[in-house]
């Protein structure tokens, strides 16, 4: 754990070479949502956290759908907790607890049920505010589980009709373009209430639950897009109730160039040029919009008062651009990144280390589900392949042998590519993913690529990245020999009755279960087909270290 003192830097950027769990902290109070270490894709909940504390009490609180089993660990001291449900209807599962610090530290949690956590830093403080999601994870949404801390919620409804939202006990209705707050939790019971609306609202949480409406509250936090529903976006709106006392909203961009506007009691307008560039301004009282008009998403945090807390996110994550399309295929759009097609290696890399471009990529597809409008639809993942060439003598001039995506290719067509046929035993349950290592390797003394070789492959690391329910896994490879290999996927295929008197119909194949290729017109994709089952999805990343030696005889 550190602690550095960024206020002397002014827009400060951090790097590591690591991953890092990091906390924006002003005052000696303040509040935020955490999202755990690994978030699952569907609704961004998770089962463990690191969070750096200071000295002080401080107080954390814990929100799941059901009994959860909560291991903190402290100063490598492990204590083990429970949480049961109360058993009433549209309650959720609720742990808090109140850490005594007396020197910083790193507290470690870890739960049973995937949950969500709330931080309250200095328990005798009444600062904090900071944006709550909903049950899909996004933070514009339908129903929600907001923590049972005593202090305010707040209601913002940027949609164009009113929406009524219901809790165990009560209700409130606010109208369109409009905010209402109310004192949380309306018992003092501990039960966690969960709130139901009949169309998208976004929530806030606020420690002061003695604050009227018109009051500012002291805390910082970021503030979700109208239009994406998540940390960043196009469009931004802010009430601000009380002009007596200074709120702020810091902007910035996340992407690398766009052109804003600003409306409200003040107006303004500007091009950013890169991703250091932020802007500061006091809010007038009454409504403040920060709009997009081209190019890439903004971030905008609010502050007021003389405390908050903030868990920074990494600069990549959460660059959400509204699409607007809807489509039955295929659609084109602009990722909030600068495109790298045609550059050289040197390039490629700088970019991959400023942010001007990702090294790999997760892409959250978010759209309605029939009730909210912000549910995860998909996900998708990108990663850069290396593609590996060896060129050597041969009666062809200028022959290569390439190995790019789990094919050996060559760029001469009188020559038969072959698919790289997978190991037999892949250790463990399910189907997976095999890491091919290219073995043809020409040698000092050959002239075909082969020789007698010593190979050494060596697994240095292997993490994780998601585990989620599917339906539909797909994977892909670029051409000119995707196709083939796409079609060589699904080699099981031959002994489907269904597949062969319906070719090409997904809906009507259930006597296979396996990978067949995307039945759309001319596409080097494969789809696992799961026969109406779904499947424990689990993306993993490995980093194999290959050393090849010439045997000399």
């Amino acid at each position: 754990m550190g602690v550095v003192d960024v206020s002397a830097y002014g827009a400060a950027t951090l790097t590591s070479s690591h991953a890092l769990t990091v906390f924006g902290h002003v005052g000696d109070g303040g509040a935020s949502y955490v999202l755990p270490n690994s978030p699952e894709p569907v609704d961004k909940r998770g089962h463990d956290w690191s969070i750096p504390l200071p000295a002080g009490t401080h107080a954390f609180e814990l929100l799941s759908d059901r009994s959860n089993q909560i291991h903190l660990t402290v100063n490598e001291a492990t204590s083990i907790h429970y949480a049961t449900p109360s058993g009433l209807a549209r309650t959720g599962v609720s742990f808090s607890h109140d850490i005594n610090l007396t020197e910083p530290t790193v507290a470690h949690i870890t739960t049973s049920t995937p949950a969500r956590l709330m931080l309250k830093l200095n328990t005798t403080s009444e600062a904090g505010m900071t944006a709550w999601p909903s049950m899909t994870g996004a933070y514009l949404g339908h129903a929600f589980l907001p923590p049972t801390m005593n202090g305010m919620l707040r209601f913002t409804n940027p949609g164009d009709d009113v929406v009524t939202l219901t809790w165990r006990g009560g209700g409130i209705s606010v109208a369109s373009g409009a905010v209402e707050q109310i004192n949380w939790p309306p018992t003092t019971d501990g039960e966690a209430l969960t709130i139901d609306a009949d169309g998208d609202v976004m929530v806030t949480w606020a420690a002061d639950n003695s604050a009227s409406t018109t009051d500012a509250v002291d805390g910082s936090m970021f503030l979700p897009a109208d239009d994406t529903g998540s940390l960043s976006g196009g469009l931004f709106t802010y009430d601000n109730r009380d002009n007596s006392s200074t709120e702020t909203l810091l902007y910035r961009l996340a992407g690398y160039t766009s052109t804003w506007n600003l409306s409200g009691a003040v107006e303004a307008s500007g091009v950013f040029l890169d991703a250091i560039n932020h802007r500061v301004i006091t809010l007038p009282e009454g409504n403040t919009t920060l709009r997009v008009e081209d190019g890439h998403p903004l971030r905008a945090v609010r502050h007021g008062g003389n405390n908050g807390l903030l868990h920074l996110s990494h600069d990549g994550a959460e660059r959400c651009t509204s699409v607007g399309t809807q489509a039955s295929g295929w659609i084109m759009t602009d990722l909030p990144w600068e495109r790298m097609g045609g550059r050289g290696e040197i390039d490629t890399n700088q970019a991959w280390r400023d942010g001007r471009h990702p090294a790999s990529m997760s892409i959250d597809v978010l759209g309605s589900d029939g009730i909210s409008t912000h549910s995860s639809i998909g996900t998708v993942w990108a990663f850069h392949l290396s593609r590996l060439s060896y060129q050597f003598s041969s009666s062809v001039d200028g022959m290569e042998v390439a190995f790019s995506g789990g094919a050996v290719v060559t760029n001469h067509p009188e020559f038969n590519a072959y698919v790289v046929v997978p190991p037999s035993d892949r250790g463990g349950p399910g189907p997976r993913f095999a890491a091919t290592i290219p073995a043809l390797h020409p040698t000092a003394g050959s002239e075909t690529g082969a020789g007698e070789l010593e190979l050494d492959i060596e697994m240095v690391h292997r993490t994780s990245l998601a585990s989620t329910p599917a339906y539909e896994v797909r994977r892909g490879w670029s051409e000119p020999y995707g196709a083939a290999i796409a079609d060589d996927a699904g080699v099981g295929l031959e002994a489907s009755e269904d597949w062969t008197v319906y070719p090409g119909r997904l809906d009507l194949l259930t006597d296979y279960v396996g990978w067949v290729p995307d039945p759309s017109y001319g596409t080097s994709e494969a789809v696992w087909h799961t026969n109406g089952e779904v499947v424990e999805f689990t993306l993993q990343m490995a980093s194999l270290d290959v050393t090849t030696r010439e045997v000399l005889v």
